[in-house]
């Protein structure tokens, strides 16, 4: 069922333009609420962006495939984060390329979540770790757990980035492990979302990018070596692309900026929000403006798998979206997949990808990035995957509600929801 989304096609372009030239005879159309949702941008300080482009990936087989051919055309530098990096065939392959550049001259730095990788098989250990460093590949854990500092637990680095050159940047849902591509047996095929972003956005991702680095080494990134001619944007190459925002979620220092994008988007959305993510378990903002958007009048989706892939993120899950399906939201459940996408699109003018779950791990406590793209493109190319899924997907309804679920996790959603606040 994977789109290839890459290649836009006639029609994509030519709805495109149709939107374009509404939005310029009848801006209150298009435009109103799109305004709005800038201006809170901006005055919320995120970072905007000219002339940005994005590669949408709706598969582990593309975003793989892409990233394998990109690290191999780097020249000077490859900085990567992720939340999980496995030491399986997936996880080995990528530090072999990674290996194969650094005998090119290329430094190469990744940023792994200790806390993420731990507990977990196959994970990094001391002698695999070392066997890498010596090739190279500058490999740091962030934030390693000792007992009993327990509170290590809280703010974990969920992002997902690789930033080669200040070329291009990969982020999205996608960690590097084996089920990424071939799922697991007990919930299907991995329906998972990368974007490769170019423009001048990039730098924004190098920038966040550098200051974690330096929050774990204390080694800095912001010397001349990084400005090279070759990793510099030149705006007089390209002015084609679109006005984008990036959002990140830093604990203590900008911890309420995710959810702000969200309650912004969902304040100001006039007709059609869809939303796919696998965790839905709302803080309260956030829960507020999706039922005051539905209240409105505003045609609110979401799809997410049927199968959650835990018991408590399964029911927490149900239990909200059921909620909000009586409210009259449609909510879709897919039975062939699990859907680990974050991706949000309003009234088919802006859209975000990134890493954030509708969760409070995401909400309130982790490392996170989304990025927004102002693009009719790109949502067209959303709403081509958001409706290719629906058509093997069951929608919620109060009819069906006990005959998805079974008693016993309706039972336990519903004991759950005392400490939604947390999970």
């Amino acid at each position: 069922m994977c789109l290839n989304i890459k290649l836009v096609n006639k029609g994509v372009k030519c709805f495109a333009s149709l939107l374009f030239l509404i939005s310029m005879f009848f801006p209150s159309v298009l435009n109103a609420q799109v305004s709005h949702i800038k201006d809170d941008f901006v005055n919320a300080g995120f970072p905007s962006y000219e002339h940005c482009q994005m590669d949408i990936m709706p598969s582990g087989f593309e975003k793989f495939h892409n990233l394998e051919q990109d690290l191999l055309s780097a020249k000077h530098y490859i900085h990567i984060e992720y939340y999980k990096w496995f030491n399986d065939s997936i996880g080995r392959h990528l530090l072999d390329v990674l290996t194969q550049c650094v005998s090119k001259g290329v430094q190469v730095r990744v940023l792994y979540d200790a806390f993420g990788n731990s507990g977990k098989a196959p994970n990094f250990n001391t002698d695999f770790i070392e066997y890498y460093r010596a090739k190279g590949i500058k490999l740091e854990g962030f934030d390693p757990m000792r007992f009993p500092y327990v509170n290590h637990a809280l703010h974990r680095l969920h992002r997902k980035m690789v930033i080669i050159d200040g070329r291009m940047a990969y982020t999205g849902g996608l960690n590097v492990a084996d089920y990424y591509l071939h799922g697991k047996p007990e919930l299907g095929r991995w329906a998972d979302m990368h974007t490769r972003l170019t423009g001048p956005i990039v730098a924004g991702y190098q920038q966040l990018f550098a200051n974690m680095w330096y929050k774990q080494t204390r080694e800095k990134l912001d010397s001349l070596a990084y400005l090279n001619p070759d990793a510099i944007w030149n705006p007089e190459i390209s002015q084609e692309g679109y006005e984008a925002f990036i959002v990140d979620r830093e604990p203590g220092k900008k911890s309420q900026r995710i959810r702000q994008s969200y309650i912004s988007s969902l304040t100001h959305a006039q007709h059609r929000v869809r939303i796919i993510n696998p965790y839905i378990i709302l803080v309260s903002s956030v829960r507020n403006a999706l039922r005051q958007c539905i209240e409105r009048g505003v045609e609110v989706e979401i799809l997410l798998g049927h199968r959650g892939d835990n018991i408590i993120s399964e029911v927490s899950t149900a239990r909200e979206v059921y909620n909000l399906a009586r409210r009259g939201a449609k909510v879709w459940l897919c039975h062939e997949c699990f859907h680990h996408d974050k991706v949000m699109i309003v009234d088919d003018t802006l859209c975000t990808i990134g890493t954030a779950n509708l969760d409070a791990r995401s909400l309130s406590f982790d490392y996170e990035v989304n990025a927004y793209f102002f693009s009719p493109q790109y949502c067209m190319q959303l709403n081509s995957y958001f409706e290719s899924h629906i058509k093997t997907s069951t929608l919620l309804t109060e009819d069906n509600w006990k005959e998805l679920y079974p008693r016993y996790k309706r039972r336990l959603g519903w004991w759950l929801k005392g400490i939604r606040g947390i999970l």
